[in-house]
């Protein structure tokens, strides 16, 4: 998987490369068809990752937070990978703009979760008492 990451890159600067000292304006496009090469690497790797943690969870009493931990990260992954392309294009303010998006999506998702915390605690503050 390193070696085809690596290949992948090389290949990905050659043609930044060539592009950019014949037609600039192309650039860009060249760097997203990049980094939606090393999303789908990304995605075919995770896959096994993905299993075996998903495995291990429903193993466990915390299975039904499986889908909230599986959607925040790849909102996580998601608004990264748009950041940073948007970063490489100039426009960091739209890059900071994605990710304070992405973190809200991901506070958003969490808020039953939160809930279901603070409710345990609450619990556990009157059994103290």
């Amino acid at each position: 998987m390193a070696l085809r990451v690596c290949l992948l890159a090389v290949t990905a600067l050659s043609l930044a490369l060539l592009v950019k000292a014949w037609k600039s304006d192309f650039l860009p496009l060249v760097r997203i068809a990049a980094a939606l090469a090393f999303a789908l690497l990304l995605i075919s790797s995770a896959t096994p990752i993905i299993s075996y943690v998903e495995g291990l969870i429903q193993s466990t009493s915390a299975a039904g937070y499986s889908p909230i931990l599986f959607k925040a990260l790849g909102i996580a992954i998601l608004t990264q990978c748009c950041s940073e392309i948007c970063r490489e294009c100039g426009e960091g303010g739209i890059a900071t703009g994605v990710e304070l998006v992405g973190k809200l999506e991901i506070l958003l998702l969490c808020l039953p979760l939160i809930n279901e915390i603070l409710t345990l605690a609450r619990e556990l503050m009157e059994l103290g008492s």
